[in-house]
């Protein structure tokens, strides 16, 4: 139970801080978004949240993963997500982490410790603008996680609209002015980030799909082996064209399966743990997956969904069929007060038109693709060539030989779709002082970090020092030692 103390603990720390009396809510009303301030500094869009919680946010195993999300009609960008830990899982994730220095390193992490009389976190971000944001509203995406414990996604809107703001002196023109004295000039070695074999071993796709069970196949009448089979030709079907590519296989699977009210719900309980028990063992002895990375789960009666469509609904009397979904308990009696309401027609609508609708299943496939799987041919030989094979032959030479920089120009034109050649290709234009080839191979990955730090330097020698030195930074908090080089000589030089 929510303590109102507690709610008006979080409004006056907001208020201490400098923040507006009216906190928008996120996560089931325990986060508050006490400030915001969305401004943009030339090309790229700064995202700057002061975010505060309740004491009891979270158990003390339990960890949730912040995650702003722009959005306007099709348009959506997730941003970069903060992990919250309770304490315990904090401690936990603090030892892992010792052994292993690359984890969460670019996921800032907050430890809820109510011992601690801090309970606020300052989110900060830039991201590259585009037009659509400027009619965008700000979403939250709360991911709660705990030991042996489904995953569960809250969505809040928390601001309709954000009212973007221009960074003064930030003009193209200023930045242009300061960084004048190199145009025309090469980029020297030392600021080319060159993404090697090691660095580009493997790529994550994912896929994920839905199967209705009461569409024209009526999947969920048939029997269990029918139902399984059927369940395991739509997902395999989904993954075929992914499999095709050499080197590409199956890492995990998610299968979430979501039932409707029909009469008694421990036997709907029992009967989705069983379904879900007998696909799981025919999903793994048809080797599409072993047990460590297959997991599914059953939802006996989906009534977040049966409310939803509902609301959506012309269906008679239904405020009075949401008052009960909102009020009367699953285990008290909910169906049956539905089907008393009126003359029966709501629950027979729902039965027709909106039960049917709900029963589903969701699948999440994570594959992994080794980097340059694919093939290509060079000039009209017979033979073929890898993009591993390749870069390996690169490295042998030394960086910016003409021997080197052919190589890598012949990976990103074999390779166009690979990111790895395109950003390295971007990098040997850049040592040629070619800025139109160099802008040709960075354009489609300008939100890559891996590609940061070349395009800084590419901006870098255009002139804008401003947007330079913004991608520069965020290559430099990833670890990039080119662009701490960069950003050196601009700090001592153009500065």
């Amino acid at each position: 139970m929510k303590h109102p103390s507690r709610k008006i603990s979080a409004t006056l720390l907001g208020l201490s801080m400098g923040m507006s009396l009216f906190a928008q809510s996120a996560y089931k009303g325990q986060l508050y978004i006490n400030s915001e301030k969305f401004s943009l500094q030339g090309e790229l869009l700064r995202v700057q949240l002061r975010v505060s919680y309740d004491d009891d946010i979270l158990n003390t195993g339990e960890t949730l993963n912040f995650t702003p999300v722009l959005k306007s009609g099709q348009y959506m960008k997730p941003l970069s997500s903060v992990v919250i830990n309770g304490t315990e899982r904090g401690k936990y994730e603090g030892r892992s982490a010792s052994f292993d220095k690359r984890l969460r390193q670019s996921i800032p992490v907050v430890t809820a410790d109510k011992r601690h009389g801090t309970r606020y976190f300052v989110y900060d971000t830039t991201i590259p603008y585009s037009d659509w944001m400027s009619a965008a509203a700000l979403y939250v995406e709360s991911e709660e996680r705990g030991w042996g414990k489904r995953p569960q996604v809250y969505e809040d809107k928390v601001f309709s609209s954000i009212n973007i703001q221009r960074v003064a002196g930030s003009s193209d023109d200023d930045a242009q002015r300061k960084g004048s004295s190199l145009r025309g000039t090469a980029a020297r070695s030392e600021w080319i980030h060159f993404l090697n074999p090691s660095q580009a071993v493997s790529s994550r796709i994912t896929v994920s799909g839905m199967i209705p069970l009461y569409d024209e196949r009526m999947i969920g009448k048939m029997g269990a082996s029918k139902f399984n089979k059927a369940v395991y030709a739509d997902i395999n079907g989904s993954l075929e064209s992914y499999l095709n590519v050499p080197g590409t296989v199956v890492r995990n699977l998610q299968v979430v399966g979501y039932g409707s009210p029909k009469g008694n719900y421990k036997a709907n309980e029992t009967r989705s743990s069983e379904r879900a028990l007998k696909l799981k063992k025919f999903l793994m002895n048809n080797r599409i997956l072993g047990s460590d990375g297959l997991t599914v789960t059953w939802v006996p009666e989906d009534w977040d969904s049966i409310s939803t469509l509902v609301g959506k609904s012309q269906m008679k009397l239904k405020n009075a069929v949401l008052d009960v979904i909102k009020t009367v308990p699953v285990v008290k009696g909910r169906e049956d007060e539905i089907r008393v309401l009126g003359d029966g027609s709501p629950y027979s609508y729902m039965q027709n038109y909106i039960f049917p609708n709900v029963e589903r299943i969701k699948y999440f496939v994570t594959l992994e693709r080794q980097a340059g799987s694919g093939v290509g041919t060079v000039n009209n030989d017979a033979h073929t060539v890898s993009l591993n094979n390749m870069f390996a032959t690169a490295q042998s030479f030394k960086v910016g030989s003409r021997e080197y920089n052919d190589i890598v120009d012949l990976m990103a034109r074999l390779f166009p779709d690979n990111a790895e050649a395109n950003i390295d290709a971007a990098g040997v234009a850049l040592m040629r002082g070619d800025l139109e080839l160099a802008d040709k191979y960075l354009k489609p990955w300008g939100t890559d970090p891996r590609a940061y730090c070349n395009l800084g330097v590419l901006n870098m020698l255009r002139g804008d020092f401003h947007k330079a030195e913004v991608y520069l930074q965020m290559a430099e908090a990833g670890g990039v030692k080119e662009a701490t080089n960069a950003l050196n000589y601009l700090n001592n030089v153009h500065k």
